[in-house]
């Protein structure tokens, strides 16, 4: 049985909200991202030292990932 119009609920409309997300990429400071970027450039080399070789390049690329935050 099909609900009545007036017991329907309304549905949010869907996509983002005019002013724009409230917490984002741009929400975090740039400090954050720099120790992120450090972190995980280290945790590269270790693991690449350590002939992790997958493991390394993915968290290099996790590491570029995380510097295109810091790009004005």
């Amino acid at each position: 049985m099909a609900p009545s119009p007036d017991n329907a609920r309304r549905r949010r409309p869907s996509g983002p909200p005019v002013g724009g997300w409230g917490f984002g990429a741009k929400g975090i400071t740039s400090g954050f991202w720099i120790g992120l970027v450090v972190a995980q450039v280290l945790l590269a080399i270790l693991l690449l030292a350590e002939a992790y070789t997958g493991y390394g390049v993915l968290v290099a690329i996790l590491a570029l990932a995380a510097a295109v935050n810091l790009v004005p």
